[in-house]
């Protein structure tokens, strides 16, 4: 009911939105899961490229206390009911987790950075929603040619509508270290990252998993092998899962990452190994060309390949990793750019490449 009643107070304004005059020197940037992911990447670029010294920049988001405080010049937080007259004056635009449905005016450029590269049914590809209206964009980032029909299909929008550019978010795999980019490993430890995908319908799978009765002989294992195994569970997830503590496991949950001031990719980037359920994240490592793991979704079937789960962090102590080969092909196909560049890409694309 509620989003029948969003649907009615938003139509009229993609009617204004055509008629408003557009301000050339204003960035919009929207998020209602954290200001995170794709859409705080390419912010953190154009920061870095000194955007705001000649833009003013808006950034709409859901957790507007936590940065409101300490913008920088030329740069002011609000929340989402706020952001939408800032929206609809903006000459740029990008959004990354939600959106407002009004329709871009033909001065306005609006980017669906969207997060991730999508291995399951979405958009008008879902069952019962063929018809939905999911374009409200001008454009939408791919990672490679492969995924531009795709796309297309999910968001109802035209192939010329989406731009392979690679993911802003994946530009921090490919940055330099810094002896203070994470603090939750020591230098030279060896790690496994674990991130546990969010379904509603696998919330018993994951809790089933974190207990004592998993946890301990797995600990033995990461304590043999002198490694490190850390779970970041998605922000969606029950924190309250977590009740015991491991000598070789620890458990991070996003609060942890924004006390500290680092985002997933920072962890991806300086860990050993992963392991996933199937989620997009997998692409975008791949392009370390790191081993992966991948978890099955039924508790019983984990606690039948635990030994391979074992084998494998055996592997990743050892160095031995006998995909890469394979990991290449295929990063090749799902990745058309493996080098660290996609902002400056996103960049070049929206605002023509100028040096700001």
């Amino acid at each position: 009911m509620k989003k029948e009643i969003l649907k009615v107070f938003f139509k009229p304004l993609t009617i204004a939105n055509r008629m408003i005059k557009k301000d050339e020197n204003l960035i919009f940037f929207y998020s209602n899961l954290g200001f995170r992911d794709n859409v705080k990447a390419f912010y953190d670029y154009l920061i870095r490229k000194k955007y705001n010294e000649k833009y003013k920049i808006v950034v709409s988001i859901n957790d507007v206390e936590k940065f409101v405080d300490h913008a920088p010049e030329n740069v002011i937080f609000v929340g989402n009911k706020q952001g939408i007259s800032y929206f609809m004056k903006a000459k740029y635009a990008f959004y990354c987790f939600g959106k407002y449905p009004i329709k871009p005016a033909k001065s306005q450029i609006v980017v669906n950075l969207w997060h991730g590269t999508p291995l399951k049914k979405i958009g008008n590809l879902e069952k019962g929603l063929e018809k939905k209206d999911y374009n409200f964009f001008t454009y939408v980032v791919a990672s490679s040619p492969l995924y531009q029909p795709i796309m297309a299909k999910i968001f109802g929008c035209k192939e010329e509508q989406v731009i392979i550019t690679g993911n802003p978010r994946n530009d921090e795999l490919f940055q330099e270290d810094n002896a203070n980019d994470n603090p939750f490993w020591e230098k030279g430890e060896k790690v496994i990252l674990w991130l546990p995908t969010y379904r509603e319908y696998k919330e018993d799978f994951i809790v089933s998993l974190l207990n004592r009765e998993n946890l301990e002989p797995l600990n033995k294992k990461l304590k043999t092998a002198h490694c490190k195994l850390i779970i970041k569970l998605h922000p969606l997830q029950d924190v309250s899962i977590i009740s015991e503590a491991y000598s070789n496991i620890d458990f991070l949950v996003q609060t942890n990452l924004d006390v500290e001031g680092v985002s997933v990719y920072t962890l991806l980037k300086d860990a050993d190994a992963l392991i996933t359920d199937y989620s997009s994240v997998y692409f975008d490592y791949m392009m370390l060309n790191r081993p992966i793991a991948f978890t099955v979704e039924d508790i019983e079937e984990y606690r039948k390949e635990r030994e391979d789960l074992e084998q494998f962090i055996t592997d990743v102590a050892q160095k031995k990793d006998i995909y890469a080969a394979q990991r290449q092909q295929v990063n090749r196909i799902m990745n058309s750019f493996s080098d660290g560049n996609s902002c400056r890409r996103l960049e070049e694309r929206v605002f023509g490449g100028h040096e700001k």
